[in-house]
């Protein structure tokens, strides 16, 4: 994708967010009191931070990729699921992710 092509990208998926928080401010509340729409909304940052980190953590030049980076996400999760520190965590996960990227 061209640079012009990226810059087209983010200016149409702006105007996009900019149009739909317009159409969620004029929705009325008995609308945005259900249940189901709480639920849902309550995700959408999960989901997106979530694929964020899966794109940046296994994908290079457009390919899906296992390498040293992988390992480091893998190994901060079982620091945070151990209930370490974020300190830790970022600990744990560089180290891992530069003592594969050395030995590989």
């Amino acid at each position: 994708m061209t640079n012009s092509g990226i810059w087209l990208a983010i200016l149409i998926s702006s105007a996009l967010i900019f149009i739909a928080r317009i159409i969620g401010y004029s929705l009325p509340n008995s609308i945005l009191a259900k249940d189901r729409l709480q639920r849902i909304t309550t995700l959408i940052p999960i989901v997106l931070l979530a694929a964020l980190v899966g794109a940046q953590s296994m994908v290079k030049d457009g390919e899906v990729v296992i390498d040293h980076r992988l390992a480091g996400l893998v190994a901060g999760a079982i620091a945070l699921r151990l209930r370490g520190s974020f300190l830790v965590v970022l600990v744990v996960a560089g180290l891992t992710g530069a003592l594969v990227y050395n030995l590989i």
